[in-house]
């Protein structure tokens, strides 16, 4: 909006308005330029008022009380108040005589064709109009008097009104279309970058190739860089769940020693630490499995009663939140059937709850929300929270906010990340953001279909 009230603030705008403006300059520039330097002669009727002029400067040259000062001196303070420019020509030489700046040979061109004139006629070319001659005699000298003014365009110019409207509306025109062409690469770089900056790894910069020029090699290199991170990712992703399915082999074995372990009573306090061990390792296998699993997308969607699905879930969490003398107030669980899996449905709703459990203080609470297009669940806990920006990692696995890092918290950092991959794999979102009154709250939305 503010790109749009000043459109200088944008890269667009200001290309726009820099290219547009000076064609419109130019174009001014060059229009009356022609019309100043450049039109062809025209003859015009004389001006009762300029021959008056014409006359009353040959009688102040002429006069004896101005006999003393020199004829340059003369013209220039008579220049004063025609609001033009008084010239004199010595016949013989050809001399100018008069002040301002040098004459444009056209004006000389000019001057010659009407010495030969018995009286006085008016020329004009482009916007300088020339009346003279009147002939007069001083110190012994034929001198030919003019004076020159510059004057508007007359009624037969053709309307600047049109053209003027025209030059802004192609000048406009084309500075939008070479504005737009030089950030249309720009926005699209940009857009592809906040799409890969919020997981789509997949996602690339269309039409790359057709543009040769340093905006398209840009999007290559972008192009490029978007498949090497889509590889390393799914890289990660593959070594995650072929080591969580190596471990399972041997941490099989591991717990078949455990039992015979306890049939030949071995120190039952170090046995128990090695099952603890291994039952925290085995959780973690599982966690890596369902992570992997949710990335994957693989998902079995089925349309259920939403109270239907939630019910174990948000029972087994009253539950433990009863078992940590902690206050869990649901609301009611909107009476609509979804389309989801239901398995990882449950499994994000879980996650979230046992970790707002977890971190609270005395209470939690769960608010239901419905909508045409999506249908929400609030998780809210009245905890020390997080700042903004460990909510925006908290999603990141095996991540630990700085109040969670105590092994005592009971959580391995997976629990999230999971609640998020299995959220996405219902094309919905998950957010995390500081509570109203403290605490942390959890969103999580889901289209309808």
């Amino acid at each position: 909006m503010t790109t749009f009230i000043n459109p200088a603030r944008g890269i667009m705008g200001r290309l726009f308005l820099w290219f547009w403006a000076t064609f419109i300059v130019t174009a001014l520039l060059a229009f009356w330029g022609s019309r100043l330097f450049f039109h062809e002669l025209q003859i015009e009727a004389l001006d009762p008022k300029e021959r008056a002029v014409l006359s009353d400067t040959r009688d102040r040259i002429l006069s004896k009380r101005n006999a003393t000062l020199s004829l340059e001196t003369i013209l220039r303070r008579g220049s004063r108040g025609v609001k033009g420019r008084l010239l004199a020509i010595e016949l013989d030489s050809k001399r100018v005589v008069g002040g301002g700046p040098r004459l444009r040979e056209n004006d000389k061109e000019d001057l010659d064709r009407l010495l030969s004139q018995t009286s006085p006629i008016s020329i004009k070319r482009g916007a300088i109009k020339t009346t003279g001659p009147l002939s007069f005699e001083r110190n012994n000298q034929r001198y030919a008097l003019f004076i020159m003014r510059i004057e508007g365009p007359n009624d037969t110019v053709p309307p600047y009104a049109l053209f003027l409207g025209i030059a802004l509306i192609t000048t406009s025109l084309l500075s939008w279309l070479f504005a737009k062409s030089l950030t249309g690469p720009i926005l699209r770089i940009q857009k592809s970058a906040n799409h890969l900056a919020n997981g789509d790894w997949s996602t690339r910069v269309l039409h790359a190739e057709t543009r040769h020029d340093e905006l398209g090699q840009l999007a290559r290199d972008f192009n490029r860089m978007a498949a090497q991170l889509e590889q390393m990712w799914g890289a990660q992703k593959r070594l995650l769940a072929d080591v969580s399915h190596e471990l399972r082999s041997p941490l099989a074995r591991l717990q078949m020693a455990l039992g015979l372990a306890h049939q030949q009573n071995i120190d039952p306090v170090t046995l128990s630490r090695i099952e603890r061990e291994a039952e925290r390792m085995e959780d973690l296998i599982a966690h890596l499995l369902t992570l992997s699993r949710a990335e994957a997308g693989d998902a079995s969607l089925s349309e259920v009663p939403l109270p239907t699905v939630l019910h174990d879930v948000l029972t087994d969490a009253s539950f433990e939140a009863a078992n940590k003398n902690k206050q869990l107030s649901i609301s009611d669980v909107p009476d609509i059937s979804v389309n989801v899996d239901a398995i990882m449905l449950c499994r994000a709703v879980e996650n979230v709850l046992r970790n707002a459990i977890r971190h609270s203080k005395a209470r939690v609470d769960v608010h239901f929300g419905t909508s045409e297009h999506d249908w929400e669940i609030h998780i809210i806990d009245d905890g020390d929270g997080l700042s903004s920006e460990e909510c925006k990692r908290v999603f990141s696995p095996f991540y630990r906010a700085s109040l969670a890092r105590e092994r005592a918290s009971g959580g391995i950092g997976l629990g999230l990340s999971i609640a998020k991959a299995a959220v996405e794999l219902h094309d919905g979102k998950i957010i995390a953001a500081p509570g109203d009154k403290g605490g942390l709250k959890v969103s999580l939305s889901f289209p309808m279909q």
